[in-house]
């Protein structure tokens, strides 16, 4: 039987921001998501850690389907 349940979301604010070096040229960007639903938010040494957390958010999240998402780590 299909699923009949609206489909699920949760909003995330993203935020980045550039570091630089000594003398001040661009060094890294770094990155942090805070889940609005949630006052917990995790950062990000590059984009390819954002990458991997969302990618497995998403997994995580089309498992427990009928649960709600409470394990967003706090940093």
């Amino acid at each position: 039987m299909p699923d009949l349940s609206p489909p699920r979301y949760r909003h995330f604010v993203l935020r980045l921001w550039e570091e630089r070096d000594a003398e001040g040229r661009h060094a890294v960007w770094r990155f942090s998501l805070q889940d609005s639903q949630k006052e917990a938010r995790i950062g990000f040494k590059n984009l390819e850690e954002l990458v991997v957390f969302l990618d497995k958010w998403m997994k995580d999240s089309s498992e427990n389907n009928s649960a709600e998402k409470e394990n967003f780590p706090c940093s």
